[in-house]
């Protein structure tokens, strides 16, 4: 049961979050839509700034899975390189809330949140690193790289999510994974 009311907290936080910002948002607004008591609330989470740390954690985890999962199956750099703009695509599709709140910017200060980042760098750039060696993807410095293959594609999510984007998922997700190809292929893909 704990961690059902865990997750319900969570996931009324989310909406609150979404709905009105994490400013605006009160630990009172979280309570009435997760139907928790406010001791059931600072037990799981020590108030507000935690819970939406943990809800940022628990998030980026789960995009983060792909991501990485994308990289342990993917042994040819182009199958890779558009496998990770995919992933980013279609997870945001398939999690707009989520995503919502994942793009609007890690909690301030949260350790974390950098220590996951960190991680998820050191496997890029150890996946990386054979494909450039090989002659297959330009050296780069890793957040250039990183930048190019994600940045695209983040920059379409957020229009998306706001209801701006008009081109159809499969061709921006097949355009957006050529496109980061073409500009970390060695030979210009």
């Amino acid at each position: 049961m704990t961690t059902d009311r865990r997750q319900e907290i969570l996931d009324a936080a989310l909406r609150s979050f979404n709905e009105k910002g994490v400013a605006a948002t009160t630990v009172d607004d979280v309570r009435r839509l997760s139907g928790a008591s406010v001791g059931s609330l600072y037990h799981h989470f020590g108030g507000k700034d935690e819970l939406a740390e943990e809800l940022y954690l628990e998030i980026l985890r789960d995009y983060q899975r792909g991501f990485l999962a994308v990289l342990g199956r993917e042994r040819d750099a182009e199958r890779g390189i558009k496998g990770i703009v995919r992933h980013h695509v279609r997870w945001v599709r398939r999690n707009p809330e989520r995503a919502r709140y994942l793009l609007r910017g890690r909690p301030p200060g949260s350790d974390a949140v950098r220590d996951l980042n960190r991680e998820l760098f050191r496997a890029t750039a150890a996946w990386l690193e054979p494909h450039v060696e090989a002659g297959r993807v330009r050296r780069l410095p890793l957040d250039l790289t990183y930048a190019i293959m994600a940045g695209p594609a983040q920059e379409y999510s957020r229009h998306w999510l706001e209801g701006r984007m008009r081109s159809p998922a499969r061709e921006a997700e097949r355009e957006l994974a050529e496109a980061a190809w073409r500009a970390l292929a060695t030979d210009g893909g």
